[in-house]
């Protein structure tokens, strides 16, 4: 988190190399809006407002926050207080949003039209976007969903929506059999990661496991978009992978979270 401030541009640069987009490009993307985001962004203030309850402030988390939100052209206010007086002062100062997490959400709520965003929602839509700019379109094409948590649904929903055919794998078995009654023969099912990726060279990690994706389960053409953490890729399928890799540990998140709150 403490090292994301000083490196958003150096991350900017490699994002485009591998995508051929810049951050806010594929937040835009994610959120699906036809609005003027840059001309939005930039008359948009926003509050970091840090929350000590559960496991307490992540150092640097609100600083990062700040610094994504700075680089895709929105101002920020500098918080005092934390918790309800930190909400209370952000609502005074006059933030249009405030971000706010705890141990179970992370949201930004736009003071005006009082919408919520979440981050699992928006991180999910940020990193379909991110493989499909990546692959140069998912339509019709086979995607691998790991993990079926609220990214991983949120990700299957997004790839429906963008007409592409989704695939999950998970070790939950109620989770999958949840998957078929919600979406029936959208989505097809596995039973075992090692089946599943023979299916397809498009994936999407969504389970925050070490080491589950092992380097014979890359190929030449493998491209991964993994907002999972820990990354869950093997180290001899690290090197393998290469530069076929999107992932990182708030900054997608939180630009399509920002764009999102605007748009709506």
């Amino acid at each position: 988190m403490q090292r994301i401030p000083g490196t958003l541009e150096k991350y900017e640069e490699e994002l485009v190399k591998r995508t051929g987009c810049t951050l806010l490009e594929i937040a835009e993307d994610a959120a699906q809006t036809s609005a003027n985001i840059k001309a939005i962004l930039k008359q948009t203030k926003a509050a970091v407002v840090p929350i000590t309850s559960g496991g307490g402030v992540i150092v640097g988390f609100s600083q990062a926050v700040a610094a994504i939100l700075n680089h895709v052209g929105i101002r920020t206010i500098k918080i005092k207080e934390v918790d309800i007086a930190g909400i209370a002062e952000a609502y005074d100062q006059g933030a249009d949003l405030v971000f706010v997490a705890d141990d179970r959400k992370f949201v930004a709520i736009n003071t005006h039209t009082m919408h919520a965003v979440d981050n699992a929602t928006s991180t999910a839509k940020a990193y379909v976007a991110a493989l499909d700019k990546m692959a140069k379109g998912l339509k019709e094409r086979p995607v691998l969903v790991i993990g079926i948590g609220h990214v991983g649904s949120a990700a299957i929903s997004n790839l429906i929506l963008r007409e592409a055919k989704p695939m999950a794998v998970d070790v939950d078995r109620l989770k999958l059999r949840a998957l078929s009654e919600r979406f029936g023969r959208k989505v097809v099912v596995f039973s075992t990661l090692a089946e599943a990726v023979g299916h397809t060279n498009l994936i999407i990690n969504a389970a925050p496991a070490r080491d589950i994706i092992k380097a014979d389960m890359i190929k030449e053409n493998t491209l991964i978009s993994a907002p999972a953490i820990p990354l869950g890729l093997t180290r001899a399928a690290l090197r393998r992978i290469r530069r076929n890799l999107i992932h990182d540990p708030l900054q997608l998140g939180v630009a399509a979270m920002a764009v999102e709150a605007c748009a709506n």
